[in-house]
């Protein structure tokens, strides 16, 4: 079908899907003049078509994709809300940029404006791998240059987005389940050199820093706006909202060093690319819907579009039967409320609060996946209890300020709770891990992680695991019985305090390269192996620990690990040595008390070098001080007895 036009002064009004001619003012911008609505409902399922590109979209001069079928239109499930229809748009298998990939064209409004809101929804299809990047929609005036050519604020200007991926796969084999969202916008002072000649490439981040992360298999709606530059000042606006929330807000641009250079398109464009890098590894399709264009009413200033209010929490069972589909119908910052037993795997791909009452079970139906997968930022779980599943929590990747609370986890096939590559923020708390077939909690390549007061025991392997970890805090956690070690960490500048390990079939705490580590007033007791061992770990403070009657040392230094101190740690009742010292240097031992110990008191070894043991107090060990390296110094002032 045709697409009525409405002409008036200057502009040119395009109205889609059976809207009534007049103005409209859209609920998230407010004395806003709609000059532009496409929803796709008034189109069947099936292929798009040039002449419904042209009807839709003001008859383009050019067009990437849908000549060559790559644009079509879905109804049900895949439409947005599950009712009407949505246009679906292609990335073949193995190819990448806008000839091979995606949809390219340009809306030409037929009038310049100063200034326009541009808001649309989008949807990745469930299991889309982002790769490194991809292309997205945006205003635009001018030529809207792109690629290699230069805006001088003469010729044009663009404002399209981007999905951008800390990319960590191999290239065809990429698998990168999230990305983030970022301005892709080119403009005067836009790129590396702020010259124009590339594109930005600035994070959507909210006020509390926290970056959007895009998922497959959920609508986001993406809200712009643009305001012109005064010619000659850098005041040009640009702001962005996702799903109501403000996540980009720069308001010292220069898109024009010339008053006939404005707003006059919208540049509809979706690619994988870059170049052959950014390929596909398979079949990739997306979903467009509710594209609106708006401009200011008579003097009308534009509000930025507000999140829907909360009408209290979404309950499960009750108002949802199941989380999914409480998860399905929330929208970020809700809380869902679970009660009783809910037998599903559960995938959280919204900023959202999950909170239980006491009788509130969660259990895998399916053994091979996780039971709660979290794929989010700012996700809070609080309050209930896990069994099963691959693990029973998995985080990843690349999450921020993830919260744990008050839950219980156990019987995951591998572990308790999972939390994978370079999460930043997270915190867990009073939380138990039990009864894993592998760790109760790992956590690998994580920065500024705290755990405070929760309890791993009866795992598979480790009760706690930071590898990689940098700057996280491990406070008041108990482990063990684990069939292993009770706490095992590497990684740069984390701290160990009021930990407690005991009975753990290995070793109660090993750390494990990395420097700058504090391990302060831990219990490691009745283990099967060292109480505290550091190995390849250098510049470490370890005060006030007690370690105690463990079958290997009390407190051993291993493997260079070198300049640390121990101060006034209690090493008694070991069945080995108190505090053993090998093939590392330059340690300084002060105010230890060891005793009881049934071998040596305090053995530097072979190998060990300049290392300084003083005012220790050493009584009822086989020997006291065995020193067979060189150029330690021990001296006079220890106390034996």
């Amino acid at each position: 079908m045709s697409c009525p036009r409405i002409l008036l002064p200057n502009l040119i009004i395009i109205w889609m899907g059976c809207v009534v001619a007049g103005f409209l003012l859209p609920s998230n911008v407010s004395g806003q003049v709609t000059i532009y609505e496409n929803n796709f409902d008034d189109l069947s399922a099936g292929s798009y078509t040039d002449d419904d590109l042209d009807a839709g979209w003001n008859e383009p001069s050019f067009n990437n994709g849908v000549t060559e079928g790559r644009v079509g239109v879905v109804s049900g499930p895949d439409a947005f809300g599950g009712n009407g229809s949505s246009l679906s748009v292609l990335y073949p298998a193995g190819l990448a940029g806008a000839r091979e990939t995606g949809a390219q064209w340009k809306l030409e409004f037929g009038a310049s404006f100063e200034e326009a809101v541009l808001s649309y929804r989008v949807k990745f299809a469930d299991g889309f791998d982002f790769v490194r990047g991809g292309k997205l929609p945006g205003l635009a005036g001018g030529t809207a240059p792109t690629g290699s050519t230069q805006a001088d604020g003469t010729n044009g200007w663009t404002g399209r987005w981007m999905w951008r991926t800390d990319f960590t796969g191999v290239s065809g084999q990429p698998e990168q389940a999230t990305t983030f969202g970022i301005s892709y916008a080119k403009h005067t002072t836009s790129g590396f050199n702020m010259d124009g000649r590339q594109e930005d490439r600035v994070f959507f981040e909210d006020a509390n820093g926290q970056r959007t992360v895009f998922v497959p298999g959920q609508w986001y709606q993406i809200t712009q706006r643009i305001k012109m530059n005064t010619v000659g000042e850098f005041d040009g606006i640009q702001q962005i909202w996702i799903d109501g929330r403000l996540v980009l807000d720069e308001s010292d641009l220069e898109f024009r060093v010339t008053d006939q250079l404005a707003i006059d398109q919208m540049y509809f464009s979706t690619f994988f690319g870059g170049n052959d890098d950014w390929r596909t590894s398979k079949d990739e399709v997306a979903f467009f819907d509710d594209f609106v264009v708006s401009i200011p009413g008579a003097g009308s200033e534009p509000d930025p579009p507000e999140p829907p209010p909360a009408d209290g929490p979404l309950l499960v069972p009750g108002t949802y039967p199941t989380i999914a589909q409480a998860l399905d119908a929330a929208m970020p910052g809700d809380t869902i409320e679970i009660s009783g037993v809910l037998v599903e795997n559960v995938r959280v791909q919204k900023s959202v609060r999950i909170q239980g009452t006491t009788d509130a079970l969660v259990i895998a139906e399916d053994s091979g996946t996780p039971a709660l997968s979290v794929r989010a930022d700012g996700v809070q779980l609080v309050g209930f209890e896990i069994q099963g599943g691959r693990y029973c929590i998995d985080v990843r990747p690349r999450l921020k300020d993830v919260q744990i609370q008050d839950l219980r986890v156990s019987e995951a096939v591998f572990d308790g709770i999972l939390v994978v590559s370079f999460t930043e923020g997270l915190t867990i708390l009073n939380t138990e891990s039990r009864e894993n077939g592998r760790d109760g909690f790992r956590i690998l390549r994580a920065t500024n992680a705290s755990l405070i007061g929760n309890d791993s025991n009866r795992n598979g392997v480790n009760g706690y695991t930071l590898g990689g970890a940098s700057d996280c805090s491990l406070e008041d956690n108990k482990s063990f019985l684990n069939q292993r070690h009770g706490f095992y960490l590497s990684g740069q500048s984390c701290s160990l305090v009021d930990n407690r390990s005991l009975q753990n079939h290995s070793q109660g705490i090993l750390v494990v390269g990395g420097d700058g580590h504090s391990l302060v007033n831990n219990l490691s007791k009745d283990n099967g192996s060292v109480g505290i061992s550091l190995v390849s770990s250098s510049m470490s403070e370890l005060l006030d620990n007690r370690s105690r009657f463990n079958v290997g040392p009390g407190i051993r230094l291993w493997n260079n690990s070198n300049a640390n101190l121990l101060d006034d740690n209690n090493c008694t009742g070991n069945q080995s040595i108190g505090i053993q010292i090998g093939r590392s240097s330059d340690n300084e031992l002060v105010k230890n008390f060891v005793s009881g110990n049934l071998r040596n008191g305090i053995f530097l070894g072979p190998a060990t070098t300049a290392n300084t043991v003083s005012l220790n107090v050493l009584e009822a060990n086989r020997s006291a001080i065995t020193d067979r390296g060189t150029e330690n110094v021990v001296l006079e002032d220890n106390f034996l007895r």
